[in-house]
């Protein structure tokens, strides 16, 4: 919609009028040695510095991008410093430092990770996003997906979603429910009819072990590749797909892990930027369901929805018990799409990413 394409420039406008100059900030950390102390100083100092580019509730609805990108990189924001305090209390160092903090670099930094916050929130409405790899057994691949989770993050993405603690969740809720009122019966009904996750990443990973064990027993040189899709979980719809390939560099036992950790490496940014660029679009694509009874024909169907504010095209796919299924290119997401429905006359009874349900 125009508004949030207005919403987007102005951000990014004034994020790029930001003033910019070094800075030097003096700031005290706490830690076991000297060193841990050093480090918290260096990150506090940091903190300080990114304080003056982002407001105090950004920074909170940030802190996971910012910690993961700005903060646990402290020491190389960090031109120089000087040590100008060191004591220990009761075993615990204190030091405090005088840093000239590089201001351009965190400006910059912090800048993007608004302007790319800002997007996603606006064209995915700060999607969910789950990743999950498996092989042909469905053996678990946790490295693989911590380095796919880290690359969402760092591009902004601040709701990954841990499947199974999500649907451990819904489990202890169902067995909470014992014998409860009808109602709250419904209302769990209604959360397990949505996915914990709008956007679900899902990778396959292949392998393909050479072994010495005959020889040399416990030496193996491990090919691994890995094919990605980003799916939107509502619709089943392909978003971007990618693949990767990694190898180990020489016969040895900890060869899967590094054929692993290339081909994550390689995938990652791939995986990131595919993600990205989905919620860079302002135009989404909206599965709705729409009784028939609304329209005279199909072709009534199609003008009308495409005479609604914000509606480019609308394809019908089916008709099935006489409900239409509907797929709708439209300047934002299903919940704006669902609020010019209601506008419109239509009553609205479910709606979720991409997807948009009219009784």
């Amino acid at each position: 919609m125009m508004w949030k394409r207005m919403v987007l420039f102005v951000l990014a406008g004034l994020l790029a009028a930001a003033p910019v100059s070094a800075a030097v900030r003096t700031a005290t950390g706490m830690g076991a040695d000297e060193r841990s102390a050093l480090h918290a100083a260096m990150r506090a100092a940091v903190e300080q510095e990114v304080g003056v580019y982002v407001d105090s509730r950004t920074k909170i609805q940030n802190y996971r991008v910012l910690s993961d990108t700005i903060y646990t990189q402290s020491e190389g924001f960090i031109a120089s410093y000087e040590v100008v305090a060191h004591e220990t209390i009761g075993g615990v160092h204190r030091v405090t430092i005088r840093a000239d903090v590089d201001s351009d670099s965190i400006a910059a930094r912090t800048a993007n990770l608004q302007q790319w916050k800002a997007i996603i929130g606006a064209n995915l409405e700060d999607a969910r996003i789950a990743v999950v790899a498996t092989d042909a057994d469905g053996n678990a691949y946790p490295a693989l997906e911590n380095e796919l989770i880290a690359a969402l993050q760092d591009e902004g993405f601040s709701r990954v979603i841990d499947l199974d603690a999500a649907d451990a969740g819904v489990r202890r809720a169902l067995l909470a429910l014992s014998d409860d009122a009808a109602g709250r019966k419904a209302q769990l009904a209604s959360l397990l009819y949505g996915s914990p996750c709008d956007y679900l990443a899902l990778v396959k990973v292949a392998r393909d072990t050479e072994s010495l064990d005959a020889v040399l027993p416990g030496l193996h040189k491990t090919y691994v590749t890995c094919a990605a899709r980003l799916v939107a979980t509502s619709t089943g719809e392909i978003t971007w797909a990618g693949s990767a390939a990694g190898a180990s560099s020489h016969w040895y036992a900890g060869a899967e892990q590094e054929a692993i950790k290339k081909a994550a490496q390689s995938l990652a940014p791939q995986l990131a930027r595919g993600a990205f660029q989905k919620a860079a679009n302002v135009q989404q694509h909206v599965r709705l369901s729409i009784p028939a009874a609304h329209f005279t024909d199909v072709a009534d169907a199609r003008a009308t929805l495409e005479a609604l504010p914000g509606v480019q095209h609308a394809f019908v796919r089916g008709l099935v018990s006489g409900i239409y299924s509907m797929d709708i290119d439209y300047d934002g997401t299903a919940s704006d799409f669902a609020g010019v429905l209601e506008n419109a006359g239509y009553h609205v009874v479910h709606f979720e990413a991409e997807r948009v349900i009219v009784e």
